[in-house]
């Protein structure tokens, strides 16, 4: 095909016959789409660089054959994406390229059921059946023999999952809308690792809440230990009794580094500097380790 405008639906039939052939006509087995370009325009009997490049830079065959996957393969049922770049076939559309591929497919393998084996119990009776005899001429017994049908739609066997478990890249991101889950025999694995995760998750959650609980709690009493306010430290002062200091001129330099605080006497009292009285609810100036202060006793001017 040589036509200059091409669409994806040109594209989409020799793309599901490549696919096919790159996993041997075998459902559920993913592919680089990559490795599909030249053999899908080698089909179509064109070059890669057929058409030129499109807007975005990409080739025209390359955009057009993941359009193609997307609307005529993956959009009908016939194949899926399992991630980024990686495209496989779903039994229908194996079943769809081989029928698409007419002599150049593989024949379909022949499915035997094997014989149902039942396995031997205590109780099993012997059987002897007419005409079984062996080179002696003896009679030859049959016991019934059981064996236990898998539990496992994968394998019984745990090392076989765990090997299949690391080839798959999406291990414990089950989806409930997903199609390729749905069809997965790994699917009760891989929603218990999902549920393992989630209990994981709500573990460091709650170790990171309780750990940000207890900060919280360790703040807050310690800013309560230093939040006592200036008035109850007055009031205290009083309670306990000051003697003024000798009645000076100038007023009271605090020392370097040492607290104080401006705020409202909660009682009658006496100014340490100048030993006058400071009434009730008058602005007053306080200071650790020495008491309260008239506003104009006291200065701060160098702190």
């Amino acid at each position: 095909m040589t036509t200059t405008h091409m669409t994806p639906k040109d594209f989409a039939k020799p793309l599901l016959v490549v696919l096919a052939t790159l996993t041997e006509f075998e459902a559920n087995i993913s592919v680089n789409m990559e490795e599909t370009y030249e053999p899908v325009c080698k089909i179509l009997g064109i070059a890669e660089d057929h058409g030129g490049e499109t807007k975005g830079g990409h080739k025209f065959t390359h955009r057009q054959i993941g359009l193609a996957f997307r609307q005529h393969i993956r959009g009908k049922g016939l194949g899926e994406q399992v991630k980024k770049g990686q495209w496989m076939l779903t039994q229908v559309g194996v079943d769809q390229a081989r029928e698409d591929a007419g002599d150049a497919a593989p024949e379909a393998p022949e499915i035997i059921a094997a014989p149902e084996v039942v396995a031997a119990r205590a109780d099993a009776t012997a059987e002897v059946l007419e005409g079984d005899e062996d080179e002696a001429g003896a009679e030859v017994l049959h016991f019934p023999v059981a064996t236990a049908s898998p539990t496992h739609p994968y394998s019984d066997d745990p090392y076989i999952r765990s090997l299949a478990i690391e080839a798959v890249s999406c291990y414990g991101a089950w989806s409930s809308r997903s199609d390729v889950c749905k069809g997965c025999p790994l699917a009760t694995d891989c929603m218990l690792q999902v549920g393992a995760r989630k209990a994981e998750m709500a573990a460091e959650m709650e170790t990171t809440e309780a750990a940000a609980l207890a900060k919280t709690l360790a703040q807050e009493e310690e800013a309560a230990k230093k939040g006592v306010s200036v008035e109850e430290l007055i009031e205290k002062m009083a309670d306990e009794g000051t003697t003024p200091r000798d009645p000076k001129k100038g007023k009271f330099k605090p020392t370097q580094g040492q607290d104080f605080a401006r705020a409202n006497a909660s009682r009658e009292s006496l100014c340490l500097q100048c030993a006058e009285t400071i009434e009730k609810d008058d602005p007053v100036q306080w200071c650790a380790d020495e008491g309260v202060f008239h506003v104009e006793c006291f200065d701060d001017s160098d702190q």
